[in-house]
């Protein structure tokens, strides 16, 4: 027995004999009683949020100032109905505003597109008489005219 103890320190082996586990297993629970039980099983790291900036007109200005020169926008970008129009939606959110990825804003907008072809399909299938500046127009380029 003292030879093969001998052999399995020396190289490193861990023990399975019958005697040996349960040697081990009474010092790990003498340890185990002594020691301090802890929580770190139970607790969760709880998820920082993104920290809201309270609205004032000089940090909006300057906010809109930077949008436009790093964007590249025009000046009269901040003037536009669509603009004004985001910023009254946005300006109702009581948490901040949550933006979509680049690949959702992609996705979004090839969905519109979609939306807008589809009704524009429908629209020129529908049977209606051509006004008739279109026929003349028609008539008088389309056979060589001028």
């Amino acid at each position: 027995q003292a030879k093969y103890d001998t052999w399995a320190y020396t190289h490193n082996f861990e023990s399975k004999l019958p005697k040996v586990l349960k040697a081990k297993q009474v010092q790990e629970d003498a340890v185990a009683r002594f020691q301090q039980g802890t929580l770190n099983e139970h607790l969760k790291e709880i998820p920082k949020k993104e920290h809201v900036v309270p609205f004032t007109s000089t940090v909006f200005c300057d906010a809109a100032i930077g949008w436009l020169i790093i964007m590249d926008q025009p000046i009269q970008a901040l003037t536009h109905p669509s603009f004004k129009k985001m910023i009254d939606i946005g300006a109702q959110a009581m948490k901040g505003v949550i933006l979509p990825t680049c690949n959702g804003t992609c996705d979004e907008i090839m969905s519109k597109f979609r939306t807008q072809l589809m009704n524009l399909k429908k629209r020129l299938n529908m049977s209606f008489p051509p006004p008739p500046s279109l026929y003349i127009s028609f008539i008088y380029y389309g056979r060589g005219g001028q």
